[in-house]
């Protein structure tokens, strides 16, 4: 059972080495390390190649991270390809515990953590705690489960810095879509479980470095989360009587609460017609939802909604 781990790096020079030493310290076997440079500029990453003999970097134009984890798994060579973005790390114990639960359970053809710990610095902010104060091992034991497509399409966090998946399936499947800047995790994760068995250790199996270039830490204008889901829905179109269907009712309580939740932000920032519009759409899904009623009747009252604002600005700092 071969294992490659495809490192999509971008700007992330500080960080890298760290992830690199993280995957080279897992207790079991790694092939190669695939780091590809998708047109960086903060420093040279073919001296990568120093930290490990199965260390290997390709370079290409900035095209994305998608277009990076792409490449590397065309590039791999091993049966299963492992992700880590290149400013996160896996925790002690993780890739292990994956990948004995393969050996013992040739159906699964990809499988993720539950979680992650989101890793902060300190008040300096520029100096990181070491990953041992803030994530522990992963158990041998740790629980793994089975889940179906509508778990995925209703909500569950699976981050790709934790996956690990059959490369003949990823290439089954397109990759990840290359066209997306945001949401491609998301729409990724629905294609493969709406065809291929994916099973999750329930557990945290890495550490989500929180750092301004982050892509949890910049609020977008758009409702990607929302639309990814919407598409998947109409599109792969799993039925309530397929296994793993997904109940009408509980989808459209889900994209009710993606628009109210992006709305709810935007208006906390300032950003009066993406809030207004956002709540509209959840009020198309869930009509007779008060608290988003009350939310959208005070961005048509731009006063009151600044006055509030300024009162209980410190909610969400």
């Amino acid at each position: 059972m071969s294992v490659s781990v495809v490192i999509p790096a971008f700007n992330v020079g500080a960080f890298i080495d760290q992830a690199i030493t993280s995957v080279i310290s897992q207790n079991w076997p790694i092939d190669e390390i695939l780091v590809v440079n998708d047109g960086s500029t903060d420093r040279d990453y073919a001296e990568l190649t120093a930290l490990a003999p199965n260390v290997r970097v390709v370079a290409q134009p900035n095209l994305g991270v998608s277009a990076a984890r792409n490449r590397g798994c065309r590039l791999a060579r091993g049966e299963y390809v492992a992700i880590l973005d290149g400013d996160d790390v896996w925790l002690p114990g993780k890739l292990r515990r994956q990948m004995t639960h393969l050996l013992s359970s040739p159906t699964c053809d990809a499988i993720y953590y539950s979680d992650g710990v989101r890793w902060y610095p300190d008040s300096d902010g520029v100096t990181w705690p070491s990953p041992e104060q803030v994530g522990h091992p992963v158990p041998g034991d740790a629980v793994v489960r089975q889940v179906p497509y509508s778990e995925f399409l209703l909500g569950l966090p699976a981050a790709s810095s934790t996956m690990v998946v059959k490369r003949n399936v990823w290439l089954r499947i397109g990759g990840f879509d290359e066209a997306r800047r945001y949401g491609e995790d998301q729409d990724f994760n629905l294609r493969l479980a709406a065809s291929h068995r994916v099973d999750v250790v329930v557990a945290a199996g890495m550490l989500y470095r929180q750092h301004p270039a982050s892509a949890t830490r910049k609020l977008q204008e758009p409702n990607h989360w929302a639309d990814v889901i919407s598409t998947a829905a109409a599109e792969l179109d799993v039925a309530d009587s397929a296994p793993g269907g997904v109940d009408a009712a509980r989808l459209r309580r889900r994209l009710a609460e993606l628009h109210h939740f992006h709305g709810y932000t935007h208006f906390w920032r300032g950003d009066i017609g993406v809030a207004r519009r956002e709540f509209r759409r959840a009020l198309d899904y869930r009509p007779l939802h008060a608290k988003t009623a009350i939310y959208l009747g005070l961005t048509r009252i731009p006063l009151a909604a600044t006055l509030l604002r300024r009162t209980f600005s410190s909610r969400l700092k």
